[in-house]
């Protein structure tokens, strides 16, 4: 039975609701990631949500029983504020320039049934630095003839995007994330329950070549490939609209995530045909490779003490030698890792809104960057080796050089990360006083240095960028000046 207003209040098959929050996603779906303009397909749809991530992709259907047409908007937004994501009919939906208000017509689906059908789409950052799991995003729905009078209110509850992290060769995920308290801060900051750690640790001394294993890639993409879909089947689980994830990455983790890109189960049509990975965030990454690794490959299998990490003469030992690739583990990452590589050169531009944040053992880390030194003074046999001059060319974190870890994005003058700044230079930002990893930092410099995971600044800023809605901050793509993709 209608009301005055010509909208049914019980005609909804989901508890008894006024309206229904539909997911179009996979039913409504098109090869090309379009939805289907199909009103009555639509309507059909039984899977239900309370909101969505702001993925920017993600959408839900507005269905409401009426006869008549209908007004969508936002509650005290302008038609151009898009804060909110945007609202507009069926068969608009693959639009590309829409507005946050929309007029939509009423449609007979048969069997005496009526129906208005608006596609909401999130924006695409969630813009809020609060702490909450989610934030309210009210659509108001009115009379087209007098948009003052007021039928129903939608709520939609829109989420951050879920975080998968990716760690780096030679560690684990507790290593990296759980150790370091970078997961805990995330799960601190909005992210409960929405933190998903890949670990490939039995493969960690692998290459990262992208098509090492046909089929999956290699093994630290497939770890990724599998978290990115336990993250969004999560959110699925919670009524939750996802098509894309964010990705937190530490060093070779950064080349998995790039890899993962090129894979041809990237684009499906459950995200809309535009990728898994909604942010890139990559820390201390290779880009274009870890300089240090030509030397360790020249040399794996020359004779030395080795004392934890640290190496010496084996002429010197007052205990057994060991080849230097036994410290490595394989030598099938430290041959990857050599800057222009078979592994790079099949690695490929990435086109995904990217952050690169790299380290910079200066000024401060001058014991840890000499206990480097000296280690690849006795690798090399040299012991003039200068490791910035002849094993970086560059400033570095005592593994990576900068350029390398800024994959392309910016210059190296104008992004040093000032600490008392609230704010982080776009696109990229280098974090003085900090190293690759803690085992690098020397017991003189712990008061000092921080490593790149452990350091809370770092942690901040990502927490900040997630969620960050302006549009300069992150770059279109990372890995700049790397063959095009094909």
């Amino acid at each position: 039975m209608q009301n005055k207003n010509n909208v049914n209040p019980s005609s909804s098959s989901h508890s008894n609701s006024p309206y229904s929050l539909l997911d179009p996603n996979p039913s409504l779906i098109d090869e090309n990631g379009n939805l289907v303009n199909d009103i009555s397909k639509a309507a059909t749809i039984t899977t239900y949500r309370n909101g969505t991530i702001a993925d920017g992709i993600s959408k839900l259907i507005l269905l409401v029983d009426s006869d008549n047409p209908l007004q969508f908007s936002f509650n005290g937004k302008d038609p151009d504020d898009l804060t909110n994501g945007t609202l507009c009919s069926l068969n608009q939906s693959n639009v590309n320039k829409l507005r946050s208000t929309a007029k939509v017509d009423s449609e007979d689906i048969g069997n005496g049934r009526s129906v208005v059908a608006a596609v909401y789409t999130p924006p695409d950052a969630y813009g809020n630095q609060d702490k909450g799991s989610y934030r309210n995003v009210n659509v108001n729905v009115s009379d087209p003839n007098n948009p003052t009078n007021t039928l129903l209110e939608i709520p939609i509850h829109l989420y951050r995007p879920p975080v998968v992290l990716s760690h780096g060769v030679w560690t684990n995920s507790d290593a990296t994330w759980i150790e370091s308290k970078f997961k805990e801060k995330l799960e601190n900051n909005g992210y409960k329950d929405k933190v998903f750690p890949a670990d490939y640790a039995a493969h960690n001394a692998e290459t990262f070549h992208p098509y090492a294993i046909p089929g999956i890639g290699n093994h630290g993409i497939d770890s990724l490939r599998k978290k990115i879909a336990d993250a969004c089947n999560s959110c699925h689980n919670q009524s939750i609209a996802a098509a894309q994830v964010d990705v937190i990455a530490h060093s070779m983790g950064g080349l998995m995530a790039r890899g993962f890109v090129q894979q041809p189960d990237y684009k499906r049509k459950d995200n809309f045909m535009k990728g898994s990975i909604h942010r890139l965030i990559t820390i201390g990454t290779p880009h274009f490779g870890g300089h240090l690794s030509e030397f360790v490959y020249h040399h794996l299998d020359d004779w030395y003490c080795i004392k934890g990490i640290h190496v010496t003469p084996a002429q010197s030992c007052k205990v057994q030698p060991k080849k230097l690739g036994t410290l490595y583990l394989n030598e099938g990452v430290v041959e990857a890792l050599i800057p222009g590589s078979n592994a790079y050169s099949n690695l490929y531009q990435t086109n995904v809104k990217s952050y690169a944040i790299a380290g910079s053992w200066k000024p401060n880390a001058k014991d840890s960057h000499d206990s480097q030194e000296y280690d690849y003074q006795f690798i090399t046999d040299n012991l003039a080796f200068n490791l910035d001059r002849d094993g970086f060319h560059d400033d570095n974190d005592l593994v990576v050089s900068v350029t390398s870890q800024l994959g392309g994005l910016d210059d190296l003058q104008n992004h040093i990360r000032q600490p008392k700044s609230k704010d982080t230079p776009d696109r990229c930002a280098i974090y003085p006083n900090t190293v690759h990893a803690s085992f690098l930092i020397s017991k003189h410099d712990k008061e000092v240095v921080l490593s790149e995971t452990y350091s809370t600044q770092i942690q901040n800023d990502v927490i900040k960028l997630l969620s960050c809605s302006d549009n300069n901050k992150f770059a279109n793509a990372i890995g700049i000046g790397s063959p095009p993709s094909p």
